[in-house]
């Protein structure tokens, strides 16, 4: 029979080289064999570590489960060392504390003399591992609570590093879980720090979607969503070439269109410093829904730099319009002279036109101080008492030009030859009846008189119809007529 070396009950320690040597006078051979063993120490809950320790809480007078989940192989063996260093080993049953075939060690009552150290350990050939329990009972336990309870919408931009943070109260401490958007744990793109806030190193387009976060104690579990978009920085797409002139009076238009992901909005800040945020209206000011901002009745006040700014989580753009307003005052091109002569009866007609930016309003102040707004003053029929001074102003915000006429009226009496027969019919009849002793005397004189006036105007060839003469004696010779 041959030499035969048997090992019987193999373990991992067992592994390793043996070295068969046969020997004579002669001399001596070797041979050396290398055993490897197959099977794996034992891990507890996913622990790969030898010795592990956590920190648990219990209610008190409730029923606490501590999971100890031992794989290996061979299959591992389970024991756990209570306070008093008592082993129970797996399946145990007593009347308060059972230890089950899976490893879970069942407390029921809890009491507050259970607040020690529950050590398991987990056993088999290929080694041991621990798994050291720090259990707390309290009377005072919460729920989890996220000290940010609303959902949430973070913009990121493409390249960066995007920070989602899940941060939560609760007794005990909850335990924070993250799902990706395709419902899968980290990847390699992803670095989980203080198992509470979720890094995304250079955050892609492929990055965006929603997020899940869990917070879960002994006493309950929440959820919150996280919606992450890396999207575009804003632009504008809308750039003016140089300065932008307007007229001053006018409506002034300033566009600000621009595109981003997500869309961005838009701010304006005028030469003053305020911002217009919103879509709104602010005295002249309006702000639309696409940017523009409009800008009425403009005035020199306006001039300067318009700011926009096109803003959105991922970023800012910014545009800077310069605006000049043109206007100048007013200047009468075109007034009535300095001095008007009309006769009474007869329209007048003055006209007054002016140039200036903004377009200037035009008056006219009348000899009584009243004003009419006219740019040509029209005198259907006037009269002795419309002599005077006529001014017409020309006025805008930058000033008044002024032009002044005088206008004097002159009276119409009847015509020649009717009134050098009413006047001698009517100087006759006076001196006869006021007058008889010197009756005959002015009887001589007015007929001399009229005579002169009748030769001056009955001996022309061509007689007028009307004649003028000053205003005192027209009025004594009505006097005389009437």
């Amino acid at each position: 029979m041959l030499p035969t070396f048997l090992i019987m009950d193999v373990k991992l320690i067992d592994a390793g080289e043996y070295v068969c040597m046969a020997r004579n006078p002669a001399g001596e051979s070797r041979k050396v064999f290398k055993l490897d063993i197959e099977g794996n120490p034992p891990v507890i809950n996913g622990y790969r570590q030898n010795r592990t320790v956590i920190k648990d809480v219990a209610p008190k007078y409730s029923r606490k489960l501590i999971d100890c989940n031992a794989e290996g192989n061979p299959t591992p063996t389970i024991t756990w060392i209570m306070p008093d260093n008592i082993f129970l080993t797996a399946p145990y049953y007593g009347s308060r504390i059972n230890v089950h075939h899976n490893g879970t060690l069942e407390i029921r009552n809890v009491r507050p003399t259970d607040t020690a150290e529950f050590i398991c350990m987990a056993r088999n050939d290929g080694g041991e591992a621990v798994m050291v329990v720090q259990l707390e009972v309290s009377s005072i336990l919460r729920r989890p609570i996220f000290k940010n309870p609303f959902n949430e919408r973070i913009v990121s931009g493409i390249g960066k590093t995007t920070v989602l943070n899940c941060s939560a109260d609760g007794y005990p401490m909850p335990e924070i879980t993250w799902t990706l958007p395709n419902r899968t744990r980290f990847t390699g793109d992803h670095h989980l720090v203080k198992n509470e806030t979720l890094v995304i190193y250079n955050s892609g387009e492929k990055d965006s979607g929603k997020y899940r976060c869990g917070a879960k104690n002994s006493m309950g579990y929440i959820e919150k969503l996280i919606i992450l978009e890396v999207g575009q920085r804003p632009y504008i797409l809308t750039k003016p070439r140089g300065i932008i002139r307007s007229v001053s009076g006018k409506p002034l238009f300033l566009h600000c269109l621009s595109d981003g992901s997500p869309k961005p909005k838009i701010h304006w800040t005028i030469p003053g410093g305020h911002t217009l945020s919103r879509p709104q209206v602010l005295g002249r000011y309006q702000l639309l829904e696409n940017g523009t901002l409009v800008v009425q009745d403009t005035t020199l006040h306006d001039r300067g730099n318009y700011i926009c700014r096109a803003w959105s989580d991922a970023g800012e753009a910014v545009l800077t319009v310069p605006v000049i307003i043109i206007a100048y005052p007013p200047r009468i091109t075109s007034g009535p002279p300095p001095s008007l002569r009309a006769v009474t009866g007869t329209p007048i007609q003055l006209n007054c036109a002016a140039i200036g930016i903004p377009k200037p309003e035009i008056t006219w102040e009348l000899p009584d101080r009243s004003i009419l707004s006219a740019g040509t003053l029209i005198i259907q029929r006037p009269k002795a008492s419309d002599s005077g001074t006529y001014k017409c102003l020309a006025k805008n915000h930058l000033g008044t030009d002024s032009k002044i006429t005088y206008v004097h009226i002159l009276v119409v009496l009847m015509g020649a030859k009717t009134l050098v027969h009413r006047v001698k019919l009517k100087v006759i009849s006076l001196t006869k009846r006021c007058w008889p002793h010197i009756g005959i005397l002015l009887q001589h004189i007015q007929r001399k008189s009229i005579n002169c006036v009748t030769d001056f105007f009955f001996k022309r060839k061509r007689l007028p119809r009307y004649f003028i003469i000053p205003l005192y004696i027209g009025q004594m010779l009505l006097l005389l007529l009437s």
